[in-house]
């Protein structure tokens, strides 16, 4: 481990009174009446545990949910039940099959955005529902993945900017469409309520994990989640450290180094907006953490940190020996804890009888073998440049050519240590591969 890398943040100003419980059993109520519904695995790695001086360690394995690859669905497809019944003022106890008439009556479309499971899981309420939905995706999104939400049914538009935009030019679709609804699970002025739906329906998955560890007399003294704009650590938060529970959860947010918008909004003290590059987590490459969730998520998570892609490819491929399939956002967890568990328990409190649940969000999906970028070693770092490919893409048909390569590389081993770093993008007319420069 790098001595120079990012540290972990440790909330000072952790708030001791419970937040506010905001669950809906209606919620959990819907999720039991879709088709394929069932509680996911909850894995106990007492292997793992021992290795890492823990009472327990158990996974909540979210890799496939109502025959999706992802928690998402339990959120998008609550949020859009309740939207569309509220929109045509019919009661939350109607049957799925009468929602579909009358939605499509009414002639409505569903509108969202997503750098992936987001998006498909509304794809997959449109399919449920016969209705027809345009999905808004960022230029960045693999291919496997546009797939994935195209093969739903729906539209797929792709946007030319980041996340932060096509969210923002979804919801401008929306609103230019009679019928439409926009589907969102981050907050902004005047957009409150649906994201507030979303976090609702995760509180199924909350209840399932609480059910399983009693079921196995074990109860939860660390949670590790993801976090992309924060609504499932939203979530997640409202759960375990809500004024119901008799004692109260430590709840650790993890994201990638280069999309850190929580960690950085926690460290300044003040949610805003910032600039990401590129990850293999590409579900958690957001730039800005949802409005609802900030005042939640400043008051009550204990620690958050930063892992690299590399730390979670090695995450992901040490699941995949216990017998959990992961994909790179489900494996970031893992990665965190590792680093807390073998050299920085003492900044969380983590104790040899703390028993820890992860949260697998996502099934495995292809992506680009990282680079590490732990080593400060200047030969080591001279070899790491030389073995990353960066011709000219007029002299190469190679798939991986592009400096951008390199600038990724440069980037993330900057953001690993917390230093900022500004791109400065360029198109030069002769040679539009080379397009992409890297300063401070």
């Amino acid at each position: 481990m790098s001595s120079s890398r990012r540290p972990v943040y440790v909330n000072k100003k952790l708030v001791d009174t419970g937040a506010p419980l905001v669950e809906s059993r209606a919620a959990e109520f819907f999720h039991r009446r879709l088709s394929g519904y069932a509680p996911t695995p909850l894995v106990s790695l007492p292997d793992v545990a021992k290795q890492l001086k823990l009472k327990g360690l158990y996974v909540k394995d979210e890799s496939s949910r109502l025959g999706l690859p992802s928690f998402k669905v339990l959120g998008a497809s609550w949020a859009t039940f309740h939207t569309i019944a509220r929109t045509l003022g019919l009661p939350l106890d109607i049957e799925i099959q009468d929602l579909a008439i009358e939605a499509a009556k009414a002639s409505l479309k569903l509108f969202a955005a997503t750098d992936g499971n987001h998006g498909r899981a509304v794809a997959f309420m449109a399919k449920v529902l016969s209705l027809p939905a345009c999905i808004y995706v960022p230029s960045t999104l693999s291919e496997h993945t546009k797939n994935a939400i195209s093969g739903e049914g729906v539209s797929v538009i792709v946007g030319p900017g980041d996340y932060d935009s096509v969210v923002q030019d979804a919801f401008e679709a929306s609103r230019a469409t009679a019928g439409g609804i926009f589907i969102q699970d981050t907050s902004f002025p005047l957009y409150e309520d649906i994201p507030a739906r979303i976090v609702e329906g995760y509180s199924t998955m909350f209840r399932e994990i609480d059910e399983q560890l009693t079921n196995r007399a074990a109860d939860c003294d660390f949670i590790f989640t993801p976090v992309g704009v924060g609504s499932l650590a939203h979530g997640v938060v409202q759960h375990y450290k809500s004024q119901a529970r008799q004692k109260p959860t430590k709840v650790v947010t993890v994201e990638p180094d280069t999309a850190a918008c929580l960690y950085k909004s926690l460290s300044a003290e003040n949610c805003s907006k910032i600039k990401t590059s590129y990850t293999i987590m590409t579900g958690l490459d957001c730039g800005t953490v949802s409005q609802t969730a900030w005042p939640d998520l400043r008051s009550h998570v204990d620690a958050s940190c930063t892992v690299s892609d590399y730390e979670v490819h090695h995450a992901l491929q040490e699941l995949e020996k216990h017998g959990i399939s992961a994909g790179p956002c489900g494996a970031s967890g893992f990665a965190a804890l590792r680093l807390l568990a073998e050299g920085l328990r003492h900044t969380t409190g983590i104790q040899e009888d703390s028993v820890v649940v992860l949260l697998n969000t996502e099934g495995p999906r292809p992506y680009d073998i990282p680079y590490d970028v732990t080593s400060d070693d200047p030969v080591v770092l001279t070899r790491m440049l030389a073995q990353i490919e960066s011709t000219n893409p007029t002299l190469s048909i190679s798939k991986r050519t592009r400096e951008t390569c390199i600038a990724d590389y440069i980037e993330a081993w900057l953001q690993h240590r917390g230093f900022e770093s500004h791109r400065s993008e360029y198109t030069r007319k002769v040679d539009p591969g080379r397009n992409r420069g890297l300063y401070d």
